[in-house]
């Protein structure tokens, strides 16, 4: 049986996503970076971080070296950072509260393709 790839870490800057790979490594996990070059190129558009990646048999033991150096490891059913931040919005928003992540999604989008219409509109009644 294969085991499969799976992330285990992102990051949003390059030496921290170095430094847990090279902790790893020291131990002597293999593993290695994703979407390292990709983010450095990009710049500054969100591709989804910098992965750490590894095999889902190394976990366990990657897993208690990152807690015993210090990584905050998250819950089994805490929701990624993006998730979060959308939900953040949308209970701020009195229909949306209870719609499910797709629906805030959707619906958060027409309003601000709306918005952005209205504007580009208006914009266009003044200068003529």
């Amino acid at each position: 049986m294969e085991d499969k790839i799976v992330e285990i870490a992102r990051f949003y800057v390059l030496e921290k996503a170095e430094l847990l790979l090279s902790l790893l490594q020291s131990e002597g996990i293999e593993c290695y970076l994703r979407n390292e070059y990709t983010t450095q190129v990009m710049g500054s558009i969100n591709v989804g971080g910098i992965r750490v990646e590894l095999l889902e048999s190394d976990v366990p033991r990657a897993m208690e070296i990152m807690e015993a150096n210090g990584y905050q490891l998250p819950a089994e059913d805490e929701e990624p950072e993006q998730i979060q931040a959308v939900s953040s919005w949308a209970r701020h928003i009195p229909f949306l509260r209870n719609s499910s992540l797709e629906k805030q999604i959707i619906i958060m989008f027409l309003i601000i393709a709306v918005l952005l219409a209205l504007f580009i509109y208006l914009g266009s009644l003044l200068s003529s």
